[in-house]
């Protein structure tokens, strides 16, 4: 990319940190931070009002001038990112969980594929970036590992689809680890913030909207974060499922988005009542496929006869994983 005769676009980019009674690996996320590559960073360690004798803030204090920390009361994690992207002095906006960490290369891996698109400074803005990524569990020991064949597929899949309707129609399909993100600071004053109301779905509903608002997204088919899995985690302790309120108004929304700006895309709804089928939203996955049929796109029976396979496969599913979390519990 070229910016007024400069060879490479190399802007400031802030890693934000929200931690809550984050002693446990808040130091191991920030030394992940600093050990980045790419020279031009801040990193924002944003404590959300932690109850635990100073310890979290005790870790982020040692670390001086190597980053910039603020105290919020706690409002939980959405409002913890919302006051570190107010503050942020960079161009780009880069989330970092307290207890995830970033391979040394993953600032420096997304601005080179920047600037490899041949875009303007004034452009780039419009392009979202995240990337591949692995699981570890409390002890870091990799549980879920990256999957090169199946990284490379999404990525390739993202580059060849003409919007973002297919990333709307399979949520759980294209369900990026937040961390892996790179997000320009104007798309925050474009789709608003991380909503502070949502406990489960911040994430999901913030990405939903910069898919509709028609941002290029680009998937990089290289691990450049670790995800931590532990008991101790806030979702761990609310409990996840894909039947709650939450839930309830997100697929809603997405599916009235496609029937807002796609109505004649039979492969979109298809594809929408697929996923909702595998993730037990039956009652979504049938006014798809029922939708599919006054599109008059696909045979009758075969969409029955997919609707009742796809339904067979999911109830199947979440039996054999309540039986395998009751005998590890």
């Amino acid at each position: 990319m070229k910016d007024d005769g400069l060879k490479m676009y190399m802007p400031k980019v802030s890693i934000v940190i929200p931690a809550y009674n984050a002693s446990n690996y808040l130091a191991e996320a920030i030394d992940s931070a600093l050990a980045q590559t790419y020279p031009n960073i801040e990193i924002i360690v944003v404590n959300d009002g932690s109850k635990d004798d100073r310890k979290t803030e005790q870790i982020a204090l040692s670390y001086g001038s190597k980053i910039r920390y603020f105290y919020k009361e706690n409002g939980g994690s959405s409002s913890a990112l919302n006051l570190g992207i107010d503050r942020m002095t960079g161009e780009w906006f880069s989330w970092l969980s307290h207890d995830d960490l970033y391979k040394p290369n993953k600032i420096k891996k997304q601005i080179d594929y920047m600037n490899t698109l041949g875009c303007d400074v004034s452009s780039i803005s419009r392009h979202v970036f995240f990337s591949a990524s692995e699981l570890i569990d409390a002890k870091g020991k990799i549980i879920r590992p990256y999957n090169r064949k199946k990284a490379f597929a999404i990525s390739s899949k993202i580059e060849k689809y003409p919007h973002n309707g297919y990333l709307i129609a399979e949520p759980t399909v294209y369900n990026f680890h937040g961390c892996s993100c790179l997000v320009h600071k104007s798309v925050f004053t474009d789709v608003g913030t991380f909503d502070e109301s949502l406990r489960l779905l911040n994430d999901v509903d913030f990405w939903f909207r910069v898919y509709a608002a028609g941002y290029k997204i680009h998937y990089i088919p290289e691990s450049l974060v670790m995800g931590r899995i532990h008991a101790n985690q806030v979702s761990k302790s609310i409990g996840f499922s894909y039947h709650n309120p939450e839930q309830d108004m997100f697929w809603e929304r997405s599916l009235n988005w496609l029937l807002q700006h796609y109505p004649q895309e039979g492969e979109l709804f298809y594809r929408y009542g697929r996923n909702a089928y595998l993730k037990t939203r039956f009652s979504d996955g049938d006014y798809a496929f029922n939708y599919l049929r006054t599109l008059d796109m696909y045979p009758q029976n075969g969409l029955l006869f997919k609707k009742k396979m796809y339904k067979i496969r999911s109830i199947m599913w979440d039996s054999f994983k309540k039986i395998y979390l009751k005998l590890k519990a």
